[in-house]
């Protein structure tokens, strides 16, 4: 599996869109987070402005919306590439167990994932530090770990989920196009027609759950008391929202594994 790793980091490393995307990461992150992290007016009860606010938090974990999709599209060339243009059957040529060639590309993916969120964050801080907030403000609840590697996480599962469509399809661009028209059209009208009616089923929309990841549950915000209000329902949030997307990967991943075991290159 070595030999195969090999090839996959050197692959990788060596096509001009994976550099092209790397700068992406670098750049929209730093636009998007500017525009996050927009001061607000503060106001008196006179009306008079007394200062200006920033979402810190806002500011930095926006733009892994935006990272997500670049990961995508390196983790859906990573095997529909290969497809595409017949590679791999010379891939498979030099590296018969195809276990191993698997592996390789799923590994490969994620980490390349998590390089591309590592330099979003960093992007991100970058530009909120320039704004004279290398930390969240006073008047700001600060993150805590758990937000970061959720948030390091959830581009990484995205990714992964598109390289796992990809290989299922055998199309890049069914990995790159159906998390984005899923997460931002088809769920939510799904969601929008169940209601109430079937409210579990909305809460277990992969790429919505997934999108809450920097959520944080109404239990654990001060001054909360479900008994206040018995009608209320919260979808799974934060780690809930990661686990709930973690399992539809884990079907993905089964049917990429069986697709590309099975069928014929």
């Amino acid at each position: 599996m070595a030999h195969s790793l090999t090839y996959e980091r050197v692959r990788i490393t060596t096509v001009r869109s994976t550099w092209i995307s790397l700068a992406l990461a670098v750049l929209l992150p730093m636009a998007l987070a500017a525009l996050a992290s927009s001061p607000n007016p503060v106001y008196d009860e006179q009306g008079n402005q007394i200062g200006e606010q920033i979402d810190w938090t806002q500011g930095i974990g926006a733009p892994l919306v935006i990272t997500a999709v670049i990961a995508s599209v390196i983790a859906a060339q990573a095997i529909g590439q290969e497809y595409r243009f017949g590679v791999i059957r010379l891939t498979l040529t030099a590296f018969p167990r195809r276990i191993d060639v698997l592996l390789s590309k799923i590994l490969v993916v994620a980490a390349a994932s998590a390089v591309l969120a590592l330099v979003s964050l960093a992007s991100a801080w970058a530009v909120l530090a320039l704004r004279g907030y290398p930390t969240p403000p006073d008047y700001a609840v600060a993150p805590d770990a758990g937000f970061y590697i959720r948030g390091v996480l959830s581009v990484v599962l995205w990714g992964l989920s598109a390289f796992a469509l990809a290989g299922i399809t055998r199309q890049t661009a069914v990995g790159i196009a159906v998390p984005i028209i899923s997460g931002l059209i088809v769920e939510q009208i799904v969601a929008a027609l169940v209601g109430s009616r079937a409210q579990w089923l909305a809460d277990i929309l992969p790429w919505s759950a997934l999108a809450r990841w920097g959520q944080t549950p109404a239990a654990a915000q001060p001054g909360f008391d479900p008994a206040m209000d018995p009608t209320f329902h919260e979808p799974p949030v934060g780690w809930g929202g990661v686990g709930v997307f973690a399992v539809w990967l884990a079907v993905f991943m089964a049917l990429q594994i069986w697709s590309f075991l099975r069928r014929d290159a």
